[in-house]
């Protein structure tokens, strides 16, 4: 198989949700091949039996670790692993919606070569509610590298559509796993955004599925405060290396205060 596109799945401990997310994939109506890298990182729970069922046909590929590694590991091994002439994303306790989203991708970045990195608008599941996200004209209307570092700009990486040439241009992933950062889709797009140009398409493609206790959203006042700080790592990382608006920077100080704060007092989920 030739891929056009590649869709990279990674799993940990998610069984009950995993069949739904690569379902939801394999749903996909294209014209051309799909290529679907799963990638377990040691679960503990039956997540790699369920893998195995998909395994052997030839467009899906499965790894899985001997040992937990962590998100990041995950998604640089996936990574390299992906042929396709673009990489797509759905984490395994999310899903897709629109059966068309990869087919609509594809003829959008076929047609505009200068856009490195095409977003949809994506649902957010959680608490028993959809919430949807901002506009398509206001994101294509107003994104910018400083929204970016804000935090302000409201795109997900179940959306996300890249380029594979543009990823191994710009992309040292290997440095992203050195420093130590604790998300893999916000250093991409702090990168990518300085060198391509970003567009949303409008419809809903997918659900973020956001849980209870996630390493984005959590109770535990330790398991926080890794979070934020090394978000705030990743920011100082591109100011250094880009620079920022002032305006931004001293909206970024606030906001790191914010957090201490919200992490000593355990308000940020109130």
């Amino acid at each position: 198989m030739n891929p056009k596109v590649s869709v990279l799945i990674t799993s940990y401990n998610h069984a009950p949700l995993l069949r739904r997310a690569i379902d939801s994939v394999l749903a996909q109506q294209t014209s051309f091949d799909v290529q679907i890298i799963a990638v377990d990182d040691n679960s503990s729970d039956n997540s790699l039996d369920i893998l195995r069922e998909y395994y052997g046909t030839d467009r899906v590929s499965v790894i899985s670790f001997a040992e937990h590694y962590g998100m990041m590991r995950a998604y640089a091994v996936g990574l390299e692993r992906c042929s396709g002439e673009y990489i797509a994303f759905c984490d395994c306790d999310d899903f897709w919606i629109d059966p068309l989203k990869l087919q609509k991708q594809v003829e959008f970045m076929d047609s505009e070569t200068a856009c490195g990195l095409c977003v949809t608008r994506v649902l957010t599941h959680g608490v028993g509610a959809f919430m949807g996200c901002q506009s398509a004209e206001y994101i294509n209307g107003h994104l910018t590298y400083d929204d970016l570092l804000k935090g302000t700009a409201s795109i997900h990486a179940q959306g996300y559509y890249l380029r594979k040439s543009d990823f191994e241009k710009y992309i040292d992933f290997d440095k992203f796993i050195r420093l130590k950062f604790p998300v893999w889709d916000y250093p991409i797009v702090l990168e990518l955004i300085q060198h391509t140009h970003f567009f949303c398409l409008d419809f809903y493609s997918a659900v973020y599925v956001k849980h209870v206790e996630s390493v984005t959203n959590t109770h535990k006042r330790w398991k926080r405060f890794k979070y934020v700080m090394g978000n705030h790592r990743i920011r100082g990382y591109y100011i250094l290396k880009y620079g920022c608006k002032p305006s931004t920077f001293c909206y970024l100080i606030y906001r790191l205060c914010r957090d201490i704060y919200a992490v000593i007092f355990k308000t940020w989920n109130k």
